[in-house]
C-alpha cells in the first residue's frame, strides 16, 4: 500500500499541523517563563526571578516553541532576543500572564475572606438575622445578600445555586446536603390575647382537635408540624384559611380568622398575640444551616457555617 499523500485525511497524527498546539507546552508556566526571559534577556535571570532552575526555564521555552511550532527566541551567549514571531506573540503572552496575576490576586482575596459575596436564604428571621449580623461584623469585607423563603423554596434555590447557604427549619437533616444544627424549635399554638386560653402556660396536643386554624402554605415546616400535631390529636388538619407567610398568619390570628401555629421564638413583640407551647408532640424540628456539600469549599460559605455552629 502506498504512503498517504500530503493532506490526506489518513495522514499520521504527528504530521498534522494543529496537533503540536495541543501539547502541554502551551501552559501558563511556559508563558511566564517566556515573558520573563524576554523582559530580562537571560535564562538565568528569568530562573532567579521565577524561583526555579535554569534548566526548568529552558525546558519550558522549548516546550512552548514546540507547542507553537515556532522559534520564539534567538539563542545567543549573553542575550536571548525575540524572533519576529516571538515579538508578535510576546505582547499576547504578557497580557495572558497579567490576567492570570489579576486572577490569582483576586482568588487570594476571596480565600482569605478579604473580598467576596454570599447569598443567604432564611425562613426563620429571628435566628437568621442574629447570625447574619454576627457574620457581617466578623467579616466586614464580604458582601451579604439575604433572601426570605419557606423551607421547600430554599432547598430548591440551593440545588439551583441561587443561594449559597440557608438558615431554615427541618423536620430532619437532609443526607444530600450539608446540614448543621443550630437550635431546636417546638410548636406553639398562636391565639389572640383576648382568647380564654391566654391565662394558661401551655396546651396539650389532644386539646387541638376541633379548633379552626389558619395554616401556612405547603412546603413550610410549620405546616408539616401542624399537620403532625392534629394527627397526634386524632383529628385532621382542615384549615379555614391558608396564607404564605408568618406575618400573614399573625395578622389573621390577631383579627379573629382562626387560631394558628408558630415555632419557638417567632412571635416577636406583638402584644395582640400569645403563643402557648404544645405539649405531647412526638416529632420535633431543628433550625439548620444547610448548603450543598461542595459549597463548603467556598471560603465565605465555610466561614458562615463555622460561625453558625459556634453560636
Amino acid at each position: 500500500m502506498s504512503a498517504p499523500a500530503p493532506g490526506n485525511a489518513d495522514a499520521a497524527p504527528e504530521d498534522h499541523p494543529t496537533r503540536r498546539r495541543e501539547t502541554s507546552g502551551l501552559s501558563i508556566g511556559a508563558l511566564r517563563a517566556f515573558v520573563a526571559v524576554a523582559d530580562l534577556g537571560s535564562f538565568s535571570r528569568a530562573a532567579a526571578e521565577l524561583g526555579v532552575s535554569q534548566p526548568n526555564i529552558s525546558n519550558q521555552i522549548m516546550a512552548l516553541e514546540q507547542a507553537c511550532g515556532l522559534r520564539l527566541l534567538h539563542r545567543r551567549s549573553h542575550n536571548q532576543s525575540l524572533t519576529d514571531a516571538g515579538r508578535e506573540l510576546y505582547t499576547r503572552a504578557r497580557l495572558v500572564v497579567s490576567r492570570m496575576q489579576d486572577f490569582e490576586t483576586a482568588a487570594n482575596l476571596f480565600s482569605t475572606l478579604s473580598r467576596g459575596r454570599i447569598v443567604i436564604g432564611y425562613s426563620t428571621p429571628p435566628i437568621a438575622m442574629a447570625l447574619i449580623g454576627h457574620f457581617m461584623r466578623t467579616y466586614g469585607n464580604i458582601e451579604v445578600v439575604a433572601r426570605h423563603g419557606n423551607t421547600a423554596d430554599l432547598r430548591a434555590e440551593l440545588q439551583e445555586c441561587r443561594i449559597d447557604v440557608a438558615i431554615t427549619s427541618l423536620m430532619e437533616p437532609d443526607p444530600t446536603l450539608s446540614c448543621h444544627l443550630i437550635a431546636h424549635q417546638g410548636l406553639n399554638l398562636l391565639l389572640p390575647a383576648s382568647h380564654p386560653f391566654c391565662g394558661r402556660a401551655d396546651i396539650t396536643v389532644e386539646e387541638l382537635k376541633g379548633m379552626a386554624f389558619v395554616a401556612r402554605e405547603e412546603g413550610s415546616v410549620t405546616r408539616l408540624l401542624s399537620e403532625a400535631a392534629l394527627s397526634a390529636a386524632g383529628g385532621t388538619f382542615d384549615p379555614v384559611l391558608t396564607v404564605e407567610s408568618r406575618e400573614a398568619v399573625k395578622e389573621a390570628t390577631a383579627n379573629g380568622v382562626g387560631l394558628s401555629f408558630i415555632l419557638d421564638g417567632e412571635i416577636g413583640e406583638d402584644a395582640r398575640l400569645k403563643a402557648l407551647p404544645v405539649r405531647g408532640m412526638t416529632r420535633g424540628v431543628g433550625v439548620y444551616a444547610i448548603a450543598l456539600k461542595e459549597s463548603l469549599e467556598i471560603p465565605a460559605v465555610s466561614a458562615f457555617v463555622r460561625l453558625a455552629c459556634s453560636t
